[in-house]
């Protein structure tokens, strides 16, 4: 896969001087970005796919991909950080380091990725994948305004605190992997994946409420400092939901399922 590059150089007599402020969609293909980088937002282009399938790095992943990143970024501190495509064809993005796997297909809307995420410092491998057919794309990288995760996001995570909006939040996905949830204790049932389905990073102290509706028997698993929740069908008919007050920190989620699998809409919200 090519990444575009963009170049001053001199043509015939005419000397081109490049601008020296952001110009959109320019050719990086290494990042180096903190807390407050500067600017913002910052772009990168390329070709889609490659000759690997995605799910390399987990069922949740989806598309083929590069064997190499398309892109690589040097996280300095703690980042909320929104990656989105904008392509000419079903797009697909894959971002691996540190902090976990992120995974997305259509959340950027139409058939465009998107991954919200919280990165912890160190270097992060990005993958612009497609479904079917390759394209070009402009990949765009943002810091985040405090809410992770919004709309029907595939696999997406959240970053919340008190009085977060909008409320309610929600992700979407497939119940279940090859995991027996009593892993994390004998209260918890179903069938989950291996990693997380969703990641939640709380800025403060917050009450929630999380509810699963799914096509199937759905189970739910939470984990966090101190905390496992577990519930199956704590939503009503069998769909789950657990209640709990979370303090700061990093939590997992896993939507599992008892019996067939299914897809599932996550839904999180504050309560009193």
């Amino acid at each position: 896969m090519r990444n575009m590059h963009t170049a001053c150089g001199l043509l015939a007599a005419a000397l081109l001087v490049c601008a020296s402020g952001p110009v959109a969609a320019q050719g990086h293909s290494r990042f180096t970005l903190g807390a407050g980088f500067t600017p913002d937002p910052q772009t990168g282009t390329g070709e889609t796919g490659g000759a690997t399938q995605a799910t390399r790095f987990g069922p949740q992943c989806s598309g083929v991909i590069d064997a190499s990143p398309d892109h690589t970024i040097q996280v300095t501190s703690p980042l909320d950080l929104r990656l989105s495509v904008e392509s000419t064809t079903d797009s697909t993005l894959v971002v691996v380091g540190p902090a976990g796997v992120f995974c997305d297909d259509d959340s950027a809307g139409q058939l465009d990725a998107q991954v919200d995420a919280r990165l912890t410092p160190g270097e992060y491998a990005v993958y612009v994948g497609h479904i079917e057919q390759p394209g070009r794309y402009t990949l765009t990288l943002t810091e985040g305004s405090g809410v992770a995760a919004t709309g029907d996001g595939q696999y997406a995570n959240f970053t919340l605190g008190a009085g977060f909006t909008p409320d309610p939040q929600t992700g979407t996905g497939e119940t279940g992997g090859g995991v027996e949830a009593s892993r994390y204790g004998a209260h918890c049932a179903g069938m989950i994946d291996s990693t997380p389905d969703h990641r939640l990073t709380i800025t403060s102290t917050v009450t929630l409420r999380l509810a699963v509706s799914s096509t199937t028997d759905s189970s739910l698993v939470v984990t966090g400092p101190g905390k496992v929740l577990c519930d199956d069908d704590g939503a009503g008919a069998l769909d789950a939901a657990v209640v709990d007050t979370f303090r700061p920190g990093e939590y997992e989620i896993y939507v599992g399922h008892l019996g067939q699998a299914g897809t599932y809409r996550l839904e999180i919200s504050e309560t009193e």
